[in-house]
């Protein structure tokens, strides 16, 4: 009974996170599916993120989070477009890979994001880890955007950041955010290899 009792305090406790977490697994699930309802969930989890990172003095990833929320509209209605001259259902986007030159120009941006954040972070902002913020950051609003153009390699950038969230999430005491991420590492590796072969089965031999 005391055990069902601290479970129940520590729920509400931190029912922010738990509902960013349950948000952020629907997020997942519909990204996989290619379904346009993802941009919803996400929008709710990263608001709700915002606060939790913050007030656990992720700041830039806190930040990171309200960029999440401003991409997802473009998300949203860069997935919802339709092609003008015929009307049709169909997306005008569809799941590619991107091109070598895009990837290293992707990398790259993340690199040099990187650099500005970790020394505001450093010296500003008093972060007891200010590089894995920083590259947490930089590396997610790169892969966020290769989301919107639904580019295949945004599921390897999402593997290497949930992995890092995920360690990250453990040293900040947040368990379920450390979950969720541990979660967001197996469901991307799954989207990968889904998206591949939807692009497989779309590409004529």
């Amino acid at each position: 009974m005391l055990g069902l009792l601290n479970a129940l305090s520590w729920i509400q406790q931190n029912y922010v996170e738990n509902l960013a977490v349950a948000a952020g697994l629907l997020y997942v699930f519909f990204t996989i599916k290619e379904k346009i309802l993802l941009w919803l969930f996400g929008i709710i989890s990263s608001g709700l993120y915002v606060f939790v990172f913050f007030k656990s003095g992720i700041y830039a990833y806190s930040a990171l989070y309200v960029y999440y929320v401003v991409i997802g509209f473009y998300g949203w209605y860069n997935w919802a477009r339709k092609p003008e001259e015929t009307m049709e259902k169909e997306s005008l986007l569809k799941i590619h890979y991107a091109s070598t030159g895009l990837l290293w120009i992707c990398i790259a941006v993340a690199l040099v994001v990187t650099i500005p954040v970790y020394f505001v972070l450093k010296h500003f902002a008093g972060s007891d880890m200010a590089l894995a913020d920083a590259l947490m950051t930089s590396g997610g609003m790169v892969a966020t955007w290769m989301l919107t153009q639904k580019i295949i390699e945004q599921w390897l950038f999402w593997i290497a950041i949930d992995l890092l969230s995920m360690s990250v999430m453990i040293y900040k005491d947040l368990y379920p955010s450390a979950g969720l991420f541990l979660t967001y590492t197996v469901l991307a590796v799954i989207g990968y290899i889904q998206w591949k072969n939807e692009l497989q089965k779309a590409t004529p031999h």
